[in-house]
């Protein structure tokens, strides 16, 4: 195949990337639009990692499902008659049908294709002239397990039956919600909303720094009369991450006017933004109570989706609720995904290989840790560790 100017570029190129964050380069930038690197993600990143498919108050009887994909792997949760959650790939082991669509609720799931039938533990119960075939055992069919967890009130799973737990390593979490956010749990939800973005899904998790704030997002953190202070305390350990943004309590409590939006009853006075590996952010921002699910997915080598999903105290959301949501949706998120499909334009450029990413010695609100830590989860997942050379 005969090389093209694109692939030419990096003819003797060798990452400066890095373990040590005040010395490392940026992923090389063939990382962002590759389709071998975006399937060497696949097995080693989507197939080897948690992945959150929805939350337990769509759980909450025995026979109740959900259906999710990752990628183009279906898979269904279910609770099981016994009261426990079960996971399983949605694919019936007859021929291959897929056996549930969206959520509902059944005792007994049953093939659209030829009415194989199983129970809510994955065990093949009926296939329909069984006994007419030589050597048929039902035993052998039973549906293939995943691994199934809960963190708070979200559900994931886990393609990997050797992965360790998720609670083994984002219990944490957790505990950092429920102390930032009072009447954890009892918040509700409120509204799902989906957004393409024409770029990588890795750049909307290299977005966890603060370097980019006060020029993206003015309104937010850019002058005195802020709803937000320029300061960004973080803390990164092992698969996740935690950075609050303190809040400028003298704007809150006396100059509302200069507020993006209306907060109401400030339960909460300070923006906590939390990472989870590989591809979840939730925050709660200034204002009521409130939780935000922020679920990248990946649909190619240079597309995702961002899934904004919003919790809240209220059913129907308050009036301030509502306007907290919007400024996210409308604003904050609409900001970012420019930014993110001109960085998917300009990594292209024959010019460049990649960057050098600004992490300061006091991890300041400037520095680039937190994007750091991202891509050094990437760059270890793919193997690169230790193997500088692409």
């Amino acid at each position: 195949m005969t090389p093209t100017a694109l692939s030419r570029k990096f003819d003797g190129f060798t990452s400066r990337f890095s373990a040590d964050p005040e010395r490392s380069a940026t992923l090389p930038a063939y990382f962002y639009y590759d389709a071998d690197t975006f399937a060497r993600e696949k097995e080693a990143i989507w197939f080897k990692t948690w992945q959150f498919v929805g939350w337990t108050h769509d759980l909450d009887r025995a026979g109740a499902y959900i259906t999710a994909n990752i990628l183009d792997q279906r898979v269904f949760v279910i609770r099981a008659k016994n009261g426990e959650l079960r996971a399983f790939y949605n694919v019936c082991m007859h021929r291959g049908h897929i056996l549930l669509e969206g959520k509902g609720n059944k005792g007994i799931i049953t093939c659209p294709f030829h009415a194989w039938s199983y129970d809510t533990f994955g065990v093949l119960k009926a296939a329909g002239n069984a006994e007419n075939v030589a050597s048929f055992q039902l035993e052998d069919f039973n549906l293939v397990e995943v691994q199934v967890e809960t963190l708070a009130f979200m559900v994931y799973v886990n393609l990997d039956p050797a992965a360790p737990s998720l609670k083994s390593q984002a219990g944490e979490l957790e505990h950092r919600f429920r102390r930032a956010i009072p009447g954890f749990d009892r918040l509700k939800f409120a509204q799902r909303k989906t957004f393409p973005i024409k770029a990588n899904w890795k750049f909307i998790l290299d977005g966890l720094e603060c370097y980019h704030c006060p020029v993206i997002h003015p309104q937010a953190m850019s002058a005195e009369e802020s709803p937000l202070l320029q300061a960004w305390e973080s803390e990164e350990v092992g698969i996740w991450q935690e950075h609050i943004i303190k809040g400028n309590r003298d704007v809150i409590a006396g100059r509302k006017g200069a507020l993006p939006y209306e907060l109401g009853d400030a339960l909460i006075v300070d923006s906590y933004i939390w990472y989870l590996w590989p591809n979840m952010v939730f925050t709660c921002e200034q204002g009521p109570s409130n939780f935000m699910i922020l679920h990248a997915m990946a649909t190619g080598a240079e597309t995702c989706e961002r899934h904004v999903i919003n919790f809240c105290l209220n059913d129907p959301p308050s009036r301030y609720e509502q306007q907290q949501f919007d400024n996210y949706t409308d604003l904050v998120f609409q900001q970012d995904r420019r930014a993110m499909e001109r960085q998917a334009d300009g990594v292209k450029a024959l010019g460049y290989r990649e960057g050098r990413l600004m992490v300061d010695r006091e991890r300041s609100w400037r520095s680039e840790h937190g994007t750091h830590h991202f891509e050094h989860l990437v760059w270890t997942a793919l193997g690169e560790e230790g193997r500088l050379k692409c």
